[in-house]
């Protein structure tokens, strides 16, 4: 295999890399799908290399690439969280036994950064006691990490794992623990976001606003390291505290920037149109908590849920109160008809007998 082969894959592996962390504003699904598959693309193109070659050094350089892939598509493109795949447990397997070979008789790899992709290699595994074990030995490391970022993603990645497991309390110590290591105002604002998150999930609503308010000040979508989902997420449970404290013009307002930025089909635009919906209704502007709330259910209507059938009984509701009767009838018979276990069902079937008697 031609170094000149190796030169060309690196290079699209770091300019692909690069581009990813200056993207800015929101990335959107379709680009987040473009660059999966690029990232897949390359990652295959690499893996034949390995296979082929028989120069060790050429066969430690694809490897290291097919390394960085895992922890870059793990971190830029899916949130720190993964599905671990038959795919990737394979690649896994692999990244994992290359590291005990190599940490053996060469010095690419520094302890720290081996314990690292140790650590991201059994996440992707499905082997989440082994990255939590590795992942905790790579924060407690004494080992330099000049750019910050490994005990970073290490204290990020083992809070997910805690908030998974609902040890919210343990999650915000790791996510307070990551800001000792974030490196510009984006990724401080994704580690108090993070926090602040844990903090909401404990009910401390109060640190958790102080936390979001902190979080939205510092996202900026113009500079690197932006990311789209935490902002998101920072808006939409900014928003939430707000409406539960009854402040619905504060509410409105970070509900409205999510409109802004999420895609028509996704869940956030769901979750802020129909918020904003509440937030008419209870203001007693009916007919645009009507518009909000058809709009919310449009963009669900392949997926007949819990949180869908809930629009339908707040639409019928609206309906009610401008005293049309006959647009709240179907809302209401959709929801006698479903077989989705919800809770306010009993109420609608009411609401449906008072108007058929």
């Amino acid at each position: 295999m031609a170094d000149e082969q190796v030169r060309d894959l690196v290079e699209r592996r770091v300019a692909l890399e690069t581009r990813l962390q200056n993207e800015k504003g929101t990335l959107s699904e379709a680009r987040t799908r473009a660059y999966d598959d690029e990232y897949a693309s390359l990652q295959r193109a690499l893996a034949a290399c390995f296979r082929e070659s028989r120069d060790e050094g050429d066969r430690i350089t694809v490897m290291l690439e097919l390394m960085r892939i895992l922890e870059n598509r793990l971190v830029y493109l899916h949130n720190f969280s993964v599905d671990s795949t038959s795919d990737s447990r394979v690649l896994a397997q692999l990244v994992t036994k290359f590291i005990e070979q190599i940490a053996e008789r060469s010095t690419v790899l520094t302890k720290l950064e081996a314990t690292y992709y140790r650590a991201v290699a059994a996440l992707y595994a499905g082997q989440r006691d082994q990255a939590r074990q590795w992942f905790s030995e790579a924060c407690a490391s004494e080992e330099s990490d000049e750019a910050n970022d490994i005990k970073y993603k290490s204290y990020v990645i083992l809070g997910y794992l805690s908030h998974d497991e609902q040890d919210f309390g343990r999650a915000r110590q790791l996510h307070d623990a990551s800001l000792r290591y974030s490196k510009n105002n984006n990724v401080t604002a994704q580690a108090l976001a993070l926090k602040a998150l844990n903090a909401y999930a404990l009910n401390e609503h109060d640190e958790a606003l102080h936390l979001f308010r902190d979080a939205l000040q510092l996202f900026d979508p113009e500079q690197p390291f932006f990311n789209s989902y935490f902002h998101r997420n920072a808006l939409l449970f900014r928003g939430a505290i707000e409406f539960d404290r009854r402040k619905l013009e504060e509410a409105s307002h970070y509900y409205g920037q999510v409109l802004e930025s999420a895609e028509q089909n996704s869940y956030d635009y769901f979750d802020a149109q129909s918020h904003l919906g509440r937030i008419a209704y209870a203001q007693g502007r009916f007919d645009d908590a009507v518009t909000s709330f058809e709009k919310a259910a449009q963009t669900q209507r392949f997926s007949e849920n819990e949180y869908v059938v809930d629009t339908w009984f707040w639409i019928a509701r609206a309906h009610l109160k401008r005293n049309d009767a006959g647009q709240a009838k179907p809302y209401l018979e959709r929801i006698a008809a479903t077989e989705v276990k919800y809770e306010k069902k009993p109420q609608a079937l009411v609401l449906l007998q008072s108007l058929v008697a």
